[in-house]
């Protein structure tokens, strides 16, 4: 066996997910993905639908466009330390968040990873310990100013604090996305608020939730991840990365196949707020209009984009 390569290509596991959701969609046997064409960001791969119908995959991987050489030591030195688990999973970590390079942070992602609880969308997650810092700054007034993960959340701590407080919550990257575990964090950010020495600030216990995904077809473990938080340069960065691996693909596109698929791999903190069809409807449609589906893969899911009605494909039609 050809020794792994670290750090992973990991558009890769975007393949593997996008496998599992087809054979659940359509309710065929679907085969691991047969490589065609592989680079860092473009990859081509065939997926035989119940042994008769090939689907020809293009993968966008806008991970891969933003790699950043220090942190890509940081996330072959996490994939290492998943493989030698040899259990195969990815990890998808939320945009911005820092990966471990050493012990004893290491050990203790991995103890998080062995703790995950399942989301109930075949998702999974690792509570990552982390500390939110709370200090009341004027006793007049009942609101919390929020920055870090909980900045969008703050009107929910409006009138329930007794006081003007500044929460940092920037160890904080992404919520669970279990209602209870969320609405418990709020509590006990307001029971802190209470507490007679806020005003000197109070360190308070969380978890930054990352997200997991099983991959027991493949043969080892993936991080995706992206160092840089979402901004502007970024968003007109993945719309000229986007544009030109679209140009690529349509070169590579050749090849025998019942029907064709596009899909845009990328890190996003909740898949519910992905940005990444944001990119791809504001380019040319003339560059995917030749896909008979087009789907987005981030943060564990595959949402798709644009997918024929029921019955178009050759496959999908009534067993018997």
């Amino acid at each position: 066996m050809p020794a792994r390569p670290y750090p992973s290509r990991p558009g890769e596991a975007g393949l593997f997910l996008f496998a599992g959701w087809v054979g659940a969609r359509y309710a065929r046997a679907v085969s691991d993905p047969e490589p065609v064409y592989g680079g860092d960001e473009l990859h081509v791969a065939a997926l035989t639908i119940g042994r008769r119908w090939r689907l020809r995959t293009t993968l966008l991987d806008l991970a891969a466009a933003e790699a950043h050489p220090q942190f890509e030591l940081r996330r072959a030195a996490v994939e290492q330390r998943l493989d030698a688990r040899g259990e195969p999973i990815c990890l998808w970590v939320p945009r911005g968040a820092d990966l471990p390079a050493d012990e004893p942070q290491l050990s203790l992602l991995l103890a998080a990873l062995d703790d995950r609880q399942p989301v109930g969308d075949g998702r999974e997650e690792a509570r990552i310990p982390i500390r939110l810092y709370l200090r009341r700054t004027a006793r007049s007034g009942s609101v919390v100013t929020v920055s870090g993960g909980l900045q969008d959340h703050w009107a929910q701590f409006t009138h329930r604090v007794p006081g003007t407080f500044q929460l940092n919550a920037r160890e904080l990257h992404r919520l669970s996305a279990r209602p209870e575990w969320r609405e418990e964090l709020v509590e006990r950010i307001v029971h802190a608020a209470a507490q007679p020495d806020v005003d000197e600030g109070l360190a308070i216990d969380a978890f930054d939730c990352w997200t997991v995904t099983p991959l027991p077809r493949a043969s080892r473990s993936y991080v995706v991840a992206a160092p840089a938080p979402w901004d502007e340069e970024t968003s007109a960065a993945q719309r000229r990365a986007l544009r030109q691996l679209l140009r690529r693909a349509l070169e590579v596109q050749d090849g025998e196949a019942d029907a064709r698929a596009l899909l845009v791999f990328g890190v996003s903190t909740y898949a519910e707020e992905e940005r990444l069809s944001w990119a791809l409807r504001g380019l040319d449609p003339s560059l995917y209009a030749s896909y008979d589906l087009v789907a987005v893969v981030t943060d564990g899911l595959v949402r798709p984009l644009l997918e024929p009605p029921r019955g178009t494909f050759p496959w999908d039609a009534p067993l018997g």
